[in-house]
This record gives structure tokens, sequence and C-alpha cells, in this order.
């Protein structure tokens, strides 16, 4: 019935409208907490990344954080102009930058890692070891569900 539709696409609105609140609180948080560093929110993930696996290509971070080209080489060139990362040209290819961080930006990765745990510390206050969990696989299938139809286009 017509007032069941209604109300499946309020709920599916407000589940979406939930997602876009978490993140520009989330983006507010860690630029607040980040900015007396100079880093942007934008260029903390390039840089995590980096922590994880050091002399990535601009094309392995385009990838992963599902951004086009444009915004990591601009993202990639404000963190150079900090002295946080340097780029290479790959030895194999020399069309391809590989990204490598700087002392100085190694330094920076127990402070990004402080902000991101007291933002998900805050996230999960009030919920149970078992919420926790559950939400992380709701989110997990959220961003499944949006990846396959994003490539069924």
């Amino acid at each position: 019935d017509a007032q069941g539709i209604k109300e499946e696409n309020a709920m599916k609105e407000r589940n979406g409208r939930w997602i876009s609140i978490l993140y520009r609180r989330n983006q507010m948080y860690i630029m607040q907490a980040l900015r007396k560093y100079g880093i942007s929110s934008s260029e903390y993930p390039v840089l995590l990344m980096l922590y994880r696996g050091d002399g990535l290509t601009q094309e392995d971070i385009v990838s992963y954080l599902c951004l086009d080209k444009s915004a990591v080489a601009r993202i990639v060139q404000s963190l150079e102009k900090k002295e946080l990362i340097e780029k290479k040209k790959d030895e194999k290819d020399q069309r391809c930058n590989r990204v490598f961080l700087t002392s100085r930006g190694r330094m920076m990765e127990p402070i990004i890692e402080d902000v991101l745990n007291q933002w998900n510390d805050i996230l999960m206050s009030h919920m149970t070891q078992e919420e926790e969990e559950e939400a992380g696989r709701l989110l997990k299938q959220m961003v499944a569900n949006v990846s396959s139809k994003r490539n069924e286009e």
C-alpha cells in the first residue's frame, strides 16, 4: 500500500541522512583536531595508507580511497609542499610516481592514530562489544551494496 511505501522510503532516506551527518561530524572533528598540525581532513587518509604501505602509486591511492585522479594529485602536491611525503619515479615504470613518507610525515602517525582512536571511542561510546561489531558489519555491507551497484552502472 502507498503508506507502507512512503514509510519504507522515509526509512531509507533517514539512514542516508544519519550516515551523512556522521560523515560531516567526522570531518569536522578530524579537521579541528589536526588543524594545529597543518593536516586537512582530505590529507590524513593518504597518510594513513602510507603508514600501512609506504611507496604506493598515486593510482593505488585513487583506487583505494575512491577519489578521482585530480583530487589525489592535489592532495599529494599539498602533502609534498608540507614536507610530509615525497614523490619518486618508479624504477621499473618511469611514467608512474610512487609516494613515500618523509621522516616528518612518519612523526605524524601516532598523532593521527590518536585522533582517529578518540573519534572511534566517541562513536562507539554507550555500545556493547556486540553492538560495535554489528555496526561495523552493517556499515561494511552498505559499502559493498554501493560498490556493487556502482559496478553495474
